[in-house]
């Protein structure tokens, strides 16, 4: 197989690229602005560049795990959110499906409204943000024009190791590690996914030849407070410093789904076990980073 990662200095595209090159697989990864070693530089924005950078590589399959993520963001710039998030993907999926090569693509249960929560694949969406419009309108255009060559994941709250040490994990862990106090949305619910198994199911269910839409989260569903506390016992620090408040006092810039998170019914089917507990995949999170092999310790200077 030989695999083209969009966005492999990321966290789910990090572990993407680890997890195929130890399955054996060719693997090139890109990045757009943060260089990592052993990465191609690409700006998917360039449209008639990247179309003709991925032809050169005529790849079996592309995984498209980048985009515009921050949600406030999004919601500041409609314009460019449905540009990284749709319009840029959706260039390079074609370009994929001229060698019927499949494209995967990485999405959000913010695509959901947060009211019946958690979901499964068949339930209807209805986003809330730009940012969740914008990734359903990529959803639905990928799946219209590629049928069976495009493959949607949806997954939600990813954390664990990674090489920029951006995520939720890695904020909380260096704030109380200062003595500061950390607030988390008391109300928000989702499904928290470790990224090394969201990468390893994806690559499973692409090399079991599966198409259309799946959701690849871990087996919890639990506020962010709970889920914070959690990450604060894994590493060895006190929970007293998070605090909770609603998301209207938070008063953030674009509406969040309250009730989400992700049922894995389609997963299970096809894969079951593939996605590690919470507090296992904590354990693993702390065992990785000792093992100082690329991945930023959140608990180093």
């Amino acid at each position: 197989m030989r695999a083209i990662v969009i966005g492999g200095s990321g966290q789910i595209g990090g572990w993407l690229l680890r997890t195929l090159v130890e399955a054996g697989a060719e693997a090139v990864g890109t990045y757009a602005t943060v260089p990592m070693p052993g990465l191609v530089q690409l700006d998917a924005s360039n449209q008639a560049e990247a179309a003709d950078w991925l032809r050169s590589q005529r790849p079996d399959v592309v995984f498209y795990p980048a985009g515009f993520t921050w949600v406030d963001g999004c919601e500041r710039d409609p314009i460019k959110a449905f540009a990284s998030n749709m319009d840029e993907p959706l260039n390079l999926a074609r370009v994929a499906s001229e060698t019927d090569a499949k494209f995967v693509y990485f999405s959000t249960d913010y695509v959901f409204d947060g009211l019946t929560g958690p979901y499964d694949e068949t339930d209807l969406p209805h986003p809330l943000s730009v940012y969740g419009g914008a990734k359903l309108a990529a959803e639905r255009s990928l799946l219209n024009e590629l049928g069976e060559l495009a493959l949607v994941i949806r997954t939600s709250w990813v954390y664990g190791p990674e090489r920029q040490g951006k995520n939720f994990a890695y904020q909380l862990v260096k704030t109380l590690r200062a003595g500061k106090p950390l607030i988390c949305p008391s109300d928000q619910i989702s499904s928290p996914s470790y990224g090394p198994d969201v990468a390893r199911a994806a690559l499973a269910i692409v090399e079991a030849g599966e198409a259309g839409l799946i959701h690849i989260v871990g087996p919890e569903v639990l506020d962010r407070v709970s889920f914070a506390q959690a990450i604060a016992k894994a590493f060895d620090l006190s929970p007293d410093l998070i605090e909770g408040q609603t998301t209207h006092e938070l008063n953030q810039g674009a509406p969040r789904p309250l009730r989400g998170g992700l049922k894995t019914t389609r997963l299970d089917s096809l894969k079951a076990g593939m996605m590690r507990s919470l507090e296992d995949s904590l354990a693993d999170f702390r065992e990785t980073l000792l093992r100082s092999d690329g991945w930023r310790d959140p608990l180093s200077t």
